[in-house]
């Protein structure tokens, strides 16, 4: 019988629980704005306690990820058997069937917890859930329809807390972000079909009319809420509306990512490169959380962010080193 310690690090080799961080800061960066802002009083949210809180949106995000990440390797056993032996699933270290189990538990954790957070939260896990199917069966064989449903994924992903945020800069900034990434590994790891010009031109309109829908909707709600659309942060009884100055926050820290990539991947082609662009890539939606924070006036909140951002990159190098201990082939880190 195999060693536990063998089997929780194939656990985590299928879902990829490493990257998984980020997708948590996404929406632990929602649920801070919503229990700061009166005007979401209403939300189940507002009112839970911060650790329920931020426990339930946590479980929903590494639930949804989780799910991802297996459901993607048990649709491309096959494939990965050929061109990636090492994955768990292809080299037989994890049985299907308790691959399917696992995909399942975790879609079931992140349902259950998401209904303690409303039933609009419940629907938008379930579709998220399902954008998530549509990739893995369709969307990633079509270059463009496949890289803009990732960043669907995310926005959708972070209006699960509060699925009537008027801000929704942070929401597009997290899409574009998801989407410059995948469309970056698309073109690290050469996949097929290659991109065209007409495949790029399409993404870019199909970026460019969600990120209409998203800016414009929240523009729409905010002024339904007659509170503006910048955040309205409560110090006590007073209400104190965020300038949108704030915004170099999270411009100075897409320079630093820029130049982090620039650092770390420039130069890197093929599995290499695209790995560390998803780590840094996920990785660095932490620090976008502490950043959006910091421009809404929160300020103890994105201190606590930031050191969860340098928590969060040491630990998940822990977890790159200890399996490059084990003796595991670097290509799937």
């Amino acid at each position: 019988m195999r060693p536990v310690a063998e089997r929780i690090l194939d656990a985590f080799q299928l879902t990829r629980l490493s990257l998984a961080f980020g997708a948590v800061c996404e929406l632990w960066l929602v649920t801070l704005l919503t229990r700061a802002d009166p005007r979401y009083v209403h939300l189940p949210v507002y009112h839970m306690p911060l650790w329920k809180a931020l426990i339930c949106t946590g479980v929903v995000s590494v639930g949804l990820f989780a799910f991802a990440a297996s459901l993607n390797d048990l649709l491309d056993i096959r494939h990965d058997k050929r061109f990636s032996p090492d994955r768990p699933l292809a080299a037989g270290r994890i049985r299907t069937s308790s691959a399917a189990l696992l995909s399942f538990g975790a879609l079931m954790a992140a349902v259950i917890c998401a209904s303690a957070l409303g039933e609009p939260a419940l629907v938008l896990t379930v579709g998220v859930a399902a954008a998530v199917m549509f990739y893995d069966v369709v969307g990633k064989h079509i270059p463009s329809l496949g890289i803009v449903t990732i960043g669907l994924a995310h926005a959708a992903n972070m209006f699960i807390p509060n699925w009537s945020l008027a801000f929704t800069l942070p929401v597009w900034w997290s899409m574009s972000h998801a989407v410059a990434i995948a469309a970056s590994v698309h073109r690290y790891e050469d996949k097929r079909p290659y991109f065209g010009t007409k495949r790029i031109l399409s993404l870019v309109a199909a970026w460019l009319f969600w990120s209409i829908v998203l800016l414009g909707g929240g523009v729409m709600m905010a002024r339904d809420s007659a509170g503006g659309y910048w955040p309205q942060v409560a110090h006590g009884d007073e209400v104190i509306g965020a300038g949108p100055i704030g915004i170099i926050w999270p411009v100075l820290a897409l320079v630093a990512f820029l130049l982090l990539v620039r650092a770390k991947v420039a130069g890197s082609r093929g599995p290499v490169g695209s790995e560390k662009l998803r780590r840094y890539g996920a990785m660095w939606q932490a620090v976008y959380a502490a950043a959006w924070l910091m421009a809404a006036g929160l300020r103890a909140e994105a201190l606590g962010m930031a050191v969860l951002a340098v928590a969060g990159l040491v630990a998940m190098t822990l977890l790159k080193e200890i399996n490059g201990l084990s003796g595991r082939p670097i290509s799937w880190r």
